[in-house]
């Protein structure tokens, strides 16, 4: 089947963010332009206006009855498109003009790029890490130890990797804004919906590298990301999802390696992580 190579598919995952689509959805026809646009919003649920807003701006919007988590609502979405290109974007970004059309600028160089992604701002224009590495054993535990609490430590720069300069390619990008090639995502089957939330653009990334694919970051274009945006909600869950999803992609990424022995030791680590997590979650929600 051939797609239109003129077409950008945006898939949009909503859940209660309606303060964010009012800073987004601004920002998207300078972003794609001189291309076309489809806009295809997936609501989970969502307790406010979210869908709605998404409806009035003139997309289509597939509302679920529940919460079926960011990998199905995205597969979802992408499933009804046309284009070529898969757009996935989180409401808690602001899209520079002209830098969806400068990523498929760059996709359409090399056919085997799959997944391309741009330099990532905070929206007080502080660095957001993006090009990353996929985290091995050491480097892993460590910067989940210690991560939040010493931000520059080795094993966390290691992790975010260095910044690039130029067209690169790179192990996996943030999942706020991924453009897809659409042969690409359908040939590895889109996003593995094991995973409910977090990790999910890892696995995906990690899929395309065995499927042959390249992964690239465009540091030309920037956009900017409102960090935890789409996650504030649900603290709880967001600290379990976390975790889970954080010992689902170690088995997933080292199921033939020798470290796939380390999974029960690196379970039992994560679960003690995710339990002083979701405590100080709860008391900083009892003092707020």
């Amino acid at each position: 089947m051939s797609y239109d190579d003129k077409t950008v598919d945006l898939v949009l995952c909503t859940f209660n963010s309606g303060e964010d689509l009012e800073r987004f959805l601004p920002t998207l026809a300078t972003a794609v332009e001189p291309l076309t646009v489809n806009v295809i919003a997936v609501d989970n649920a969502s307790r406010d206006a979210s869908a709605d807003i998404v409806e009035q701006y003139g997309a289509r919007v597939i509302r679920n009855q529940d919460n079926l988590g960011l990998t199905r609502a995205l597969n979802q979405g992408a499933a009804e498109g046309t284009g070529e290109w898969i757009l996935i974007a989180n409401p808690d970004t602001v899209l520079s003009p002209g830098s969806v059309a400068r990523l498929v600028e760059t996709a359409s160089t090399d056919e085997r790029i799959g997944l391309i992604g741009p330099r990532i701002a905070r929206l007080d224009g502080t660095p957001y890490p993006t090009g990353r590495r996929f985290p091995g054993v050491a480097v892993g535990i460590v910067h989940g130890l210690i991560g939040s609490v010493w931000k520059s430590n080795p094993a966390t720069r290691a992790y975010f990797g260095r910044p690039v300069d130029a067209v690169s390619d790179v192990d996996w990008i943030s999942g706020c804004c991924m453009l897809f090639r659409r042969t690409a995502f359908e040939t590895i089957g889109g996003y593995d919906e094991r995973y409910f939330m977090y990790f999910e653009e890892t696995k995906i990334a990690l899929d395309m590298h065995r499927g042959g694919w390249r992964v690239v970051l465009d540091p030309a274009v920037q956009i900017h990301h409102r960090e935890g945006g789409s996650t504030q909600h649900a603290p709880i869950r967001k600290v379990l999802n976390h975790h889970r999803s954080a010992l689902r992609f170690f088995t997933d990424y080292n199921r033939h390696r020798p470290w796939i022995a380390l999974a029960p030791l690196v379970a039992a680590g994560l679960a003690l992580r995710c339990v002083a997590s979701m405590a100080r979650t709860a008391l900083a929600q009892r003092h707020s």
